[in-house]
């Protein structure tokens, strides 16, 4: 249990760090861009902080000029003609501590420097490795939100499975809707002004919370009349598959009604690692993406294995009627579980979101086929095996596409699973044989 509580304190660590500064990545390009126009070629300019200018659409840059050894403090404040789409990337003043630019020199900046600005500086990498090492250190950082989104759809997978031995296919869809809520969350709240720290921590809520009302509504309206009824296992995936077809049909329909992108935010490339011909980097949105994965599967595992609840349900997954008998409430503790199925493929959605900027129409069926392997491989109706799993196959899948060939990634995965259901039908875990829906 200690450990389960340090290592929630270290993911929710990650996630802060990484809603610490919500700065559109163009706009803090352009201003860095700005500040070697306003002094000699001589000069090298340090950072020293870029932040939003609260209740604006500017971001103030602070920085040393330094000439040899000497180094002078300046800022400069530059505006831009709004916070949402071509807007945000015009840029309309520029403040500076010795005064504003006049219009002349705004004009040159504008019309000669930033449309051939020169390549600047990366900072240099925090550690030394071999182009090989720092390369396989960038798929690693790359693997771990593949993994986190596969986990979590998988702990779906995992938690319906224990308690009714079926496969809910919409897990993939629901979890593309809850970053489709998250979007559109994200746009009301760029309405209203620039997007802050607040406003994304809100909008992966309201995407969370809309994926959760689908799955309990699903999980009310189709998964338990059909599992109740003495209709064959197939009836619960074609109907499943049915929810899964409106779920992208509904999205794939609405798509040109609303903004489909998260902003340019977080994704400023920090080096890391390297020396010479690669340097493994990292964003902050792939540090908030890592920190959420890691804090949903930490909470998961704790409330599955030190929760009344987590024991409610893995008396029911063991024998229905005797957990029954013995006073657990079974319609409270199915609810309960479509919400947490829910919460899991929306913080997913969420996920996908902060880290790739979009969620789209479609991407369900493949994040449903990669999130059931996983939970397949790991041990279906079986959380700890969901995630091990989750990893067993975004390893795989980043390994493959570093070294062969990507065109047969996928081949490779369907086969991994076939050996698995021959050799190893009850996973890594051992889940399916010969109980199947032990955790």
């Amino acid at each position: 249990m200690r450990l389960i509580v340090h290592l929630t304190a270290l993911c929710l660590g990650l996630l802060l760090a990484g809603c610490s500064s919500v700065i559109d990545a163009d706009q803090a390009r352009i201003c860095r861009d700005v500040a070697p126009a306003l002094h000699d070629e001589r000069v090298s300019i340090d950072e020293v902080s870029l932040t939003p200018v609260p209740g604006t659409d500017a971001l103030r840059l602070a920085y040393r000029a330094r000439l040899g050894s000497r180094a002078v403090p300046h800022w400069i404040i530059c505006t831009f003609a709004g916070h949402t789409g071509a807007a945000r990337a015009t840029l309309t003043g520029i403040d500076t501590d010795a005064g504003p630019l006049s219009d002349v020199k705004f004009y040159i900046i504008m019309r000669w420097w930033l449309s051939d600005a020169p390549d600047r500086a990366p900072p240099p990498a925090l550690l030394r490795l071999s182009p090989r090492q720092a390369y396989w250190l960038q798929q690693a950082i790359n693997g771990t939100t593949l993994a986190g989104i596969y986990g979590l759809v998988a702990t779906g997978f995992a938690l319906i499975h224990g308690l009714f031995g079926r496969i809910n296919l919409a897990f993939g869809e629901i979890a593309v809707a809850g970053g489709v809520y998250m979007l559109i969350a994200v746009s009301v709240a760029g309405m209203a002004g620039r997007l802050g720290p607040g406003d994304l921590a809100l909008a992966i809520i309201i995407g969370t919370i809309g994926a959760i009302s689908i799955s309990w509504l699903v999980g009310r309206s189709v998964i338990l009349p059909l599992a109740s009824s003495s209709s064959p296992p197939q009836g619960m995936l074609i109907g499943t598959i049915a929810v899964a077809i409106v779920l992208a049909e509904a999205a794939r329909i609405t798509a040109p009604l609303r903004v489909n992108w998260l902003p340019p935010l977080l994704n400023i490339p920090i080096p890391l690692a390297g020396d010479g011909g690669f340097v493994a980097t990292v964003t902050a949105a792939q540090m908030l993406a890592a920190g959420m994965s890691l804090t949903g599967a930490s909470i998961l595992l704790g409330l599955m294995g030190f929760t009344r609840f987590g024991r409610a349900w893995r008396a029911y997954a063991d024998d229905p009627l005797m957990a029954a008998l013995l006073g657990v409430h079974v319609p409270a503790l199915r609810s309960g579980t479509f919400v947490i199925a829910g919460a899991a493929a929306g913080l997913a959605g969420a996920v996908s979101v902060v880290a790739y900027g979009t969620v789209q129409p479609g991407e369900g069926l493949a994040i449903t086929l990669k999130a059931l392997i996983s939970a397949i491989i790991g041990g279906i109706g079986s959380v700890p095996g969901a995630f091990l799993g989750a990893v067993i196959v975004a390893g795989v899948e980043i390994v493959w596409s570093a070294s062969f060939d990507i065109v047969y990634r996928d081949l490779v995965i369907y086969a991994l699973l076939a050996a698995f259901l021959i050799l190893r039908p009850g996973g890594l875990l051992n889940n399916a044989a010969p109980r199947v829906r032990e955790f």
